[in-house]
């Protein structure tokens, strides 16, 4: 016969909830449980669009920090400081002229865009861009050659079933 204070502490089966973690979907033991027992998120919760890659890291409650590093001074911004609108829209153009087929149509755009915006920067060296301005030019090229390789297989592939 059990002891009156082990019935204390031992819960009726019917007080143990059904709860799934709303992260990981792992049921809860206890039906006092306040935390996940395997990813630690707070049971009253709602699901975060984040959990699930949270959960599968352990990293639910935990916060980010990022540590100093010994060079952190010493970092080089690659564009520095750009008020070159000339070089944002060419940045723009190319990223628009990655889409397969249609992106031919900002490629000239793109390398027009470069231009106008390296002329800018010579004449405004306070604007800055240059450096963009040029990569811009540079992608959109490669960009180029490559639409133009997709247009023409897009041609030749009919053909070669004849």
């Amino acid at each position: 016969m059990k002891s009156s204070s082990e019935a204390t502490y031992r819960k009726p089966q019917s007080q143990i909830c059904n709860r799934a973690c709303s992260a990981c979907g792992a049921e809860a033991r206890r039906g006092d449980a306040k935390f996940c027992l395997v990813c630690g998120k707070l049971l009253r919760e709602d699901y975060q669009p984040l959990d699930r890659l949270r959960a599968s890291y352990r990293l639910q409650g935990k916060s980010f920090v990022f540590a100093e590093s010994e060079n952190a001074g010493n970092t080089e911004n690659l564009f520095g400081e750009n008020k070159n609108s000339a070089s944002e829209a060419a940045k723009a153009l190319v990223v628009y002229a990655l889409v397969p087929y249609l992106g031919i149509l900002f490629c000239p755009l793109a390398l027009l865009s470069g231009g106008i915006g390296i002329v800018t920067a010579y004449r405004k060296p306070y604007l800055g861009g240059g450096k963009t301005s040029r990569y811009s030019i540079v992608c959109g090229i490669i960009i180029f050659a490559v639409q133009i390789l997709l247009w023409w297989l897009l041609y030749i592939i009919p053909e070669l079933r004849r």
